[in-house]
């Protein structure tokens, strides 16, 4: 059995509490878990529909250490996408909240966890699972892709353990959910918090809600995560002039800080005694590749640290040759026990073997500095050509905020740049500093004002909606 958690360890603590009271302890997880190992389809692909819900969180934790591979989706998306990712790969189970009850009203009823429910499916051949494959996340949020990325259970425990100590837990934390479960730093956090017995407080309320600061001040939450995106709108909030005296740790990951919010949040967790860290990772490698160490988020502004412990980061230039010297950038390649096996297109790739062997090409171009500490630059793919000449999109919109502090998103075609912003105060400000900063560009240049930048649901631009505003 591909155990990750020993819930009995923790026997009567608190595990789950949700914004109504509703409370489960470790020891009625480990009975749900003992439950879900003997049902019907056991250890088959089970397609969850995820959302913020003690009955979501309890039944992927026993459905997952029960030894069922897990498929997980939004519960937000449209129908005929999860009929389509459902019809891509058979699962042999789904796993929605009740309010979808409907749509799988042809299936039959197994058991139900606080208004989720499992259902048997219908499909008369369902696609052999390799025996290592423990989940599958999509990188492309709420789009409804059929790409998948396929960790192992393996991938799973050793990711967790690595998010656990980066994260100073010790068991007597209380997190609470800010970030979607179906997004691999929000499930990657839950997955830590179950393997040293803390508590997660569930809520489906964002963080621009006001119930859902009432409810972090009552619950007296210890952690707190998020993304850039999420430290944005904390900024427009005002958050960072409370002292919040039972909160002792900060962290984001999902993206680059910009220099200027990740020293706000620094400065804010060295004057209020908290600790701030800040980590790089993606999906490909269940979420762990590198950690600025929180003593160094003040000294470091920008960058997300070295390597987790027991992972190997190197750059590479385009012709594959490594880069030793500082402030030279490369691909970002990493080697470590978190990275996945591989993507799945469909359900024939269910049993495919292991595609990477440890070794994870991230597509991102990073450099170091001269104590090794590495800083993100972009994209590969995140470049246009104007006259012949190779122009980075990120360094566009990294120039923008360094020097005007405007966020921007700069997309475009060869010979063709759009710079877009939010405001017609922020456009004419941009127009003229890019045609004085970057001479080469100005007849290919357009800024254009939007209401507000396309993002999925863990708060990271959707490039692809900006390019059809071209």
């Amino acid at each position: 059995m591909n155990r990750i958690w020993d819930f009995g360890a923790f026997g009567k603590k608190e595990a789950l509490t949700d914004d109504t009271g509703f409370s489960l302890r470790y020891d009625e997880l480990l009975a749900l878990q003992n439950q879900l190992a003997e049902t019907e389809g056991a250890g088959e692909l089970t397609m969850m529909l995820c959302e913020n819900s003690i009955g979501a969180l309890a039944g992927y934790a026993a459905l997952l250490n029960s030894g069922h591979p897990m498929l997980l989706v939004s519960a937000e998306l449209a129908e005929d996408m999860r009929r389509q990712i459902m019809n891509t790969y058979r699962p042999g189970l789904v796993f929605a909240p009740a309010a979808l009850r409907a749509d799988y009203a042809h299936m039959r009823e197994l058991l139900s966890i606080d208004r989720y429910t499992l259902f048997r499916t219908n499909y008369a051949d369902l696609y052999p699972v390799n025996p290592d494959l423990g989940q599958m996340l999509t990188t492309s949020g709420s789009t409804g892709s059929v790409k998948f990325v396929r960790q192992t259970w393996e991938n799973v425990r050793h990711n967790s353990r690595l998010l656990a100590d980066a994260l100073l837990m010790t068991g007597s934390e209380r997190n609470i959910t800010s970030l979607p479960l179906n997004y691999t730093y929000g499930i990657s956090l839950f997955c830590a918090s179950l393997l040293k017995g803390s508590a997660t407080i569930v809520t489906r309320k964002g963080i621009m809600d006001e119930e859902f600061w009432d409810l972090f001040e009552n619950e007296h939450i210890t952690a707190f995560h998020g993304v850039p995106n999420t430290y944005d709108m904390l900024l427009q909030l005002g958050i960072f002039e409370e002292d919040f005296p039972d909160l002792k740790v900060l962290s984001q990951a999902g993206g680059k800080l910009s220099k200027d919010l990740h020293r706000s949040i620094a400065q804010y967790a060295g004057e209020h005694n908290k600790q701030f860290v800040v980590m790089y990772g993606q999906c490909e490698a269940t979420s762990c590749i590198s950690l600025l160490p929180p003593q160094k988020a003040l000294e470091k502004t920008g960058s997300v640290g070295v390597a987790f412990p027991g992972g190997e980061i190197e750059l590479h230039d385009e012709n594959g040759n490594r880069i030793t010297e500082p402030h030279v950038p490369g691909e970002l390649i990493y080697r470590g026990k978190n990275v996945a096996l591989g993507y799945a297109a469909g359900g024939e790739d269910l049993i495919r073997g292991d595609d990477w062997h440890g070794e994870l090409h991230t597509g991102d171009l990073a450099e170091t500095d001269e104590d090794g500490f590495l800083y993100i630059t972009g994209r590969l793919k995140r470049f246009i050509k104007i006259s012949g000449s190779r122009i980075s999109l990120d360094e566009i919109d990294s120039r923008i905020m360094n020097d005007l502090h405007i966020r921007s998103v700069s997309s475009g075609v060869d010979d063709n740049l759009v710079v877009f912003v939010l405001s017609d105060e922020d456009k004419d400000a941009v127009l003229k500093y890019l045609r004085q900063k970057f001479t080469a560009i100005r007849t290919a240049l357009r800024v254009k004002k939007i209401d507000a930048f396309p993002l999925n649901e863990s708060g990271k631009i959707l490039y692809g909606a900006l390019q059809k505003m071209i």
